[in-house]
């Protein structure tokens, strides 16, 4: 264990220097006293209901040091999200490596009331919920999309695998997750081919290929060497073919040490990768995404209307469709606000009721998809 616990240990930052302004809140979780770093965006306002980004540090580290290191409020600045830089108690998180797998702490349930918690101060999008995090956090970020699926839209992995444990009780998910993954092959201390207590980049991968239920066949892009001087080069593998519209995607950084590419600092344990921008690539990868399936409500021709009415409604809604021929059937799934599916309607016609009155009031999302099209729409219930 203790050869596993060196294998995730992070250097240490100092973040006095860092300049983009943000602000710890501090909760009590289990009885104990716990706080996260919070970062608005420029502009921010609550009628935004902007989507959130949690990005946990690595062992030894903190959530201000992770904030200097991955630059990730950079990004949130200049895409429009919240991101949140939670603190692991003792600079650790209980990631999967601690048997029983139940142990204390519950750092799931601790990232779950920072959700509650962000929903209600600044009117976050509970649909778009991502994690992502560093060696250690990466581990827990795989944790997450094991226990904590139906809160989270998608995770990213910088340095951190799945740990052996948490594959091994990853066996109760109602829905399938979006999963990328970057990895350098000369990380000396979360190992490509794996270690004791961890499984290796490549049967992680493969581990949320069959999860994903994916097709094996992948497309594999050269990323631009754009820096010569940094001993790294950059494959982009990826697996579109998944269940729901999911994917898993791989950014493989061949010479690439234990970093974040494009961080803050250079030359850590082994080459930082100057050519992929971590950070913007994980936003990029998390955008696609919704917790109820793929974010491709822009894809849908302008003609491709759908009116639902009224809204809201004590449960009783019709749709209407315009310029839809209805030679195949489309289908209509409904979801909570916590991603769950509720109920399910195929679709035959271009006027169709829905009945909802089972279900308790509170705020669903339609998703509806047939071929070559495919569309969310929120209700509702009184």
């Amino acid at each position: 264990m203790k050869k596993c616990l060196l294998a995730l240990i992070v250097l240490v930052f100092s973040g006095s220097a860092f300049a983009i302004t943000s602000f710890t809140l501090n909760m009590s979780y289990e009885n104990t006293a716990r706080d996260f770093l919070v970062h608005l965006p420029t502009g921010f306002t609550t009628a935004q209901h902007l989507p959130i980004v949690i990005n946990m540090h690595g062992l030894g580290s903190n959530g201000g040091q992770q904030e200097f290191y991955s630059r990730m409020s950079e990004t949130s600045d200049a895409n429009n999200f919240v991101v949140v830089y939670p603190n692991g108690l003792a600079n650790s998180w209980n990631s999967g490596f601690t048997a029983p797998y139940n142990s204390s702490p519950d750092d799931v349930g601790f990232i779950s009331k920072i959700i509650d918690t962000l929903a209600n101060l600044y009117n976050i999008d509970l649909n778009r919920v991502y994690a992502c995090g560093m060696s250690n956090g990466g581990f827990q970020s795989y944790r997450l999309a094991c226990d904590l699926e139906n809160r989270i839209a998608a995770i990213a992995s910088v340095t951190g695998t799945i740990s052996t444990l948490t594959a091994l009780n990853c066996t109760s998910q109602s829905r399938k997750i979006p999963v990328l993954q970057i990895h350098g092959t000369a990380d000396p201390l979360v190992p490509y081919g794996g270690d004791v207590g961890f499984k290796s980049v490549e049967e992680t991968i493969n581990f949320w290929l069959g999860k994903d239920q994916c097709n094996a066949t992948s497309d594999t892009l050269a990323w631009p060497n754009t820096n010569l001087l940094d001993s790294s080069t950059v494959e982009r593998i990826r697996y579109q073919s998944c269940g729901d519209g999911t994917e898993v995607m791989f950014y493989k950084i061949t010479g690439g040490g234990h970093t974040w590419p494009n961080a803050t600092f250079g030359y850590i344990y082994g080459p930082t990768n100057k050519d992929l921008d971590a950070s913007q690539e994980i936003w990029n990868f998390f955008n696609r995404f919704t917790l109820i399936g793929p974010n491709r409500v822009e894809e849908v021709k302008e003609e491709d209307v759908v009116t639902v009415f009224p809204n809201p409604s004590e449960g009783e809604y019709e749709l209407r469709f315009a310029n839809r021929d209805f030679k195949q059937p489309m289908q209509l799934f409904v979801f909570d606000v916590e991603g769950r599916k509720v109920f399910e309607q195929k679709i035959i016609e271009a006027a169709t009721k829905i009945n909802l009155m089972m279900l308790e009031s509170g705020v669903y999302f339609l998703k509806i998809e047939g071929k070559d099209f495919f569309v969310t729409k929120k209700i509702i219930k009184e």
